[in-house]
């Protein structure tokens, strides 16, 4: 098991129906309409990691927050904290974790324990850690809090154009400080004991393989992208853009051309399929009217018998049986009205054949023409995918130039990448044995290396990122760049909030890593793609959005990621519950057995706050 996990959050107040959610290990993924609380519930575990940030309005009726965690050290704890107070209220299972009040402030003076050294205790760190703070070597207390924001991107934080990971210049030494020490385990690197001699050898030696090592690197790609440009060598970019967008626009319209007949084909066929209808319709009812003429004429048939071998019989006054007197009756003809009946049905059934007959060869012509039709049909539709493929090859070529400009812009970044690191191998070089300030990022950069760089561009691949160029970490920005292009010069708000969730992922995983020396196993994310608008009409299954989502299924395991994200912007062809995945959802209503919110009095009795 990682170092912990959530498995219920509970908030309550007086008079107040309360709200509770239950999480899982592995992937947890909160959903609702806007305004539901979802964005609250994660504010509200980071509140009880020790920020001093208020989750929610105390004007909701709300109070009291608690928390029940599960540790892979002390089992489970239970943290109660009420809105704006410093204190958190402890309850552990393990006598090993001491029952009271903690303090969420461990900066000052106090006669409490401190909730932050408890939450270092839970990751496995039973020590005081103090990290340097100041290039100068000036130390402090680990902070539990600002490690775990690195590992929670909040829906304010997740479009932002600067670094999601550093969000307080004022602690970035001591927040990279702490993410080495989580990487190493060691607290003493950077300070000056490890610049005697032989240290400072081995130091810079390891500096200029990780150059060396960074060179190899980038030249391969250079080596990537001049190949990939010299296949387009001499060629007029800008005009054969030009051509196959004339081109896509021509099949286009052939495509819509098309479409508009093959529709007029299935409006034509259905209607001769309603005069067949209807022609089977007049069929079925002359065979009727046939067989009830046939029955009328052996009826008369029998009756015509009849009246012949009446006439056939000897007159007799007396009775055969009872020996009585007959009184013959009036003896009236009826043949002739038989035979005039006989002619009337005849003369029908003629007239009934003729019409039969014509309503055949009519239905005979109808079902041709919708053969006709359906030939018709069949070529139409194997047009259609013809000019889909030729359109789909002109739409190729034309991203194929698209990306010329981008492999153009990668080689510029590469290059300079290049100089920089000559420049850095120089002065590492000619750099002298007195010790240098403390640079965190330098010494997370040495550490690292490249491993950024690898995942961060298997984790875009894998979420169908189809915009060419090849993604880096700049350690001076702590930052994402694309081609050497940082997200506030060339990306938009959703595309932001995209590539933040991709960091955001880049780091939980890697810090899940064997490498690693203390794996915190947890991650939350409001709102993964906010602002994120894709033509998903046109990549089928093959979206950023459904390939994001593919992703956190796929890498659940190891840890416990939460996400919060609104109703329309799920994918709605993934059984997430199929998965494994927690999925809870917030509804506006308690139809049909919703959740009416994460607080359901607070929507019933401020309708107008915003979450």
């Amino acid at each position: 098991m990682h170092s912990f996990m959530i498995e219920r959050l509970r908030v309550s107040g007086a008079g107040k129906i309360d709200g509770v959610i239950n999480f899982t290990d592995g992937l947890n993924i909160i959903q609702g309409r806007s305004n539901t609380g979802k964005t609250w519930i994660l504010k509200c575990i980071y509140y009880l990691f020790s920020s001093d940030t208020r989750p929610y309005s105390p004007l909701t009726g709300y109070t009291d927050i608690e928390g029940i965690f599960l540790t892979r050290r002390y089992g489970r704890i239970t943290m109660s904290r009420k809105l704006d107070e410093e204190v958190v209220t402890v309850v552990a299972e393990s006598e090993e974790v001491e029952d009271g009040e903690y303090d969420t402030n461990y900066t000052r003076k106090t006669s409490l324990r401190y909730l932050n050294d408890l939450w270092l205790r839970i990751i496995g760190l039973d020590e005081t850690i103090e990290v340097p703070k100041t290039a100068r070597y000036a130390r402090e207390r680990m902070s539990w809090t600002n490690i775990a924001s690195v590992f929670f991107a909040d829906e304010n934080e997740i479009d932002k154009s600067e670094s999601i990971v550093i969000k307080d210049q004022r602690y970035e030494t001591p927040l990279i400080a702490s993410l080495y020490f989580l990487l190493t385990g060691d607290y003493k690197k950077g300070i000056p004991e490890i610049t005697k001699p032989e240290v400072a050898t081995a130091k810079k030696k390891a500096v200029i393989d990780y150059i060396d090592e960074q060179v190899a690197s980038l030249t391969e790609k250079r080596v990537s992208y001049i190949m990939q440009l010299e296949e387009l060598a001499g060629l007029d970019i800008e005009r054969e853009m030009q051509e196959l967008s004339d081109h896509i626009q021509e099949v286009q319209q052939e495509i819509k051309d098309l479409i508009e007949e093959n529709t007029a084909i299935v409006r034509q066929m259905a209607e001769y399929q309603q005069e067949d209808a209807n022609c089977r319709v007049l069929l079925d009812r002359y065979e009727s009217l046939i067989s009830q003429y046939k029955a009328d004429l052996q009826r008369l048939d029998f009756i015509s018998k009849g009246e012949k071998a009446v006439k056939g019989l000897p007159e007799n006054g007396v009775c055969p049986f009872c020996g009585g007197e007959l009184h013959p009756e009036e003896d009236d003809n009826y043949m002739e009205a038989i035979n005039a009946e006989v002619k009337r049905i005849a003369a029908e059934l003629a007239v009934i054949a003729a019409t039969e007959n014509s309503v055949c060869e009519e239905q005979e012509t109808i079902r041709a023409n919708i053969e006709e039709l359906q030939v018709r049909r069949a070529d139409v539709n194997d047009a259609l995918n013809k000019k889909n493929r030729e359109i789909q090859n002109y739409r190729s070529g034309l991203q194929r130039f698209k990306d010329y400009t981008t492999l153009q812009t990668g080689i510029d970044f590469v290059n300079d990448q290049l100089a920089i690191l000559g420049q850095k191998k120089v002065a590492e070089l000619q750099k002298k044995k007195n010790p240098p300030l403390y640079h965190a990022k330098q010494e997370f950069e040495e550490e690292v290396g490249t491993d950024f760089n690898i995942l961060l561009n298997r984790i875009l691949k894998e979420c169908h990122y189809r915009n060419a160029g090849y993604a880096s970490w700049d350690f001076s920005t702590f930052d994402i760049l694309m081609d050497g292009v940082p997200k506030s010069e060339d990306q938009g708000k959703g595309y932001r909030s995209f590539l933040n969730s991709v960091v955001a992922l880049m780091l939980y995983e890697y810090f899940n890593s064997d490498k690693v020396f203390i794996k915190p196993g947890f991650l939350m994310i409001d709102t993964p793609l906010l602002g994120f608008d894709e033509n998903e009409d046109e990549f089928g299954d093959n979206t950023i959005k459904n390939g994001l989502y593919q992703y956190f299924i796929k890498h659940q395991g190891g840890g416990q990621v939460i996400i919060v994200d609104n109703l329309n912007v799920i994918p709605e062809d993934i059984d997430f519950k199929a998965k494994g995945v927690n999925v809870v959802t917030y509804h506006k209503d308690e139809k049909d057995g919703h959740v009416y919110g994460f607080m359901p009095s607070w929507r019933k009795d401020l309708p107008k706050e915003s979450v």
